[in-house]
């Protein structure tokens, strides 16, 4: 077996184990994108929208600030769950009208179909877009003092999830097991080529 072909395989299969890690990313779970309307400010106090996640962890979130109200300034966003527990949270800095809030965190385990809350904190002057037509069937707005219950409304508003969340970022025992016996069998065949040669040159 050439040396070419030996570096050939060995590297495909280097790059066979790396392709878990390598392929890993965040992604938008849910989200609910139309922001018709200016839906509340944050002066109203008690904000949260509530979702239900298709994947089984929630690494961050987002929502949408409306264009034209307020200038700058910090936003928190936290998840929370069905019990009242604060399951993460993230600040964003320096937020303006008219962009996206985005916060992270390490993920989260969530049920998947099971309802969380994100509630959404500022000091600002800013505002939250949205939509009161139900374009988001699996949650709704809250507001003002007490979380105020508002069916047909959605914020504009995104969670995200992590595709690596749960899965080994090192090859698996298996991978590593097949992948030394065959550098071992490459190994021993080299050899076993390199004294048949050997011994051609002697007769």
């Amino acid at each position: 077996m050439s040396v070419a072909v030996i570096g050939s395989a060995l590297a495909a299969a280097f790059m066979g184990l790396e392709a878990k890690s390598a392929n890993a990313a965040l992604f938008i779970d849910q989200e609910q994108s139309s922001s018709n309307v200016n839906m509340a400010y944050f002066s109203q106090s008690d904000l949260a929208q509530s979702f239900k996640p298709t994947a089984n962890n929630v690494a961050g979130a987002a929502i949408k600030l409306r264009e034209g109200i307020g200038t700058v300034g910090d936003v928190k966003i936290s998840l929370w769950n069905a019990q009242g527990t604060v399951l993460a949270s993230g600040i964003a800095l320096g937020q303006v009208p008219d962009a996206w809030t985005e916060v992270f965190w390490n993920p989260v385990v969530v049920t998947p179909n099971q309802t969380l809350f994100l509630i959404f904190e500022s000091f600002s002057n800013l505002a939250i877009a949205g939509d009161t037509n139900n374009p988001y069937p699996n949650g709704q707005v809250y507001a003002n003092r007490g979380f105020q219950s508002f069916p047909y409304y959605d914020y504009t508003f995104r969670t995200y999830a992590d595709d690596s969340f749960g899965i080994q970022s090192v090859p698996e025992p298996n991978s590593v097991l097949g992948l030394m016996t065959f550098i071992a069998f490459i190994g021993v065949s080299a050899t076993k080529c390199k004294n048949q040669q050997s011994a051609l040159y002697k007769s």
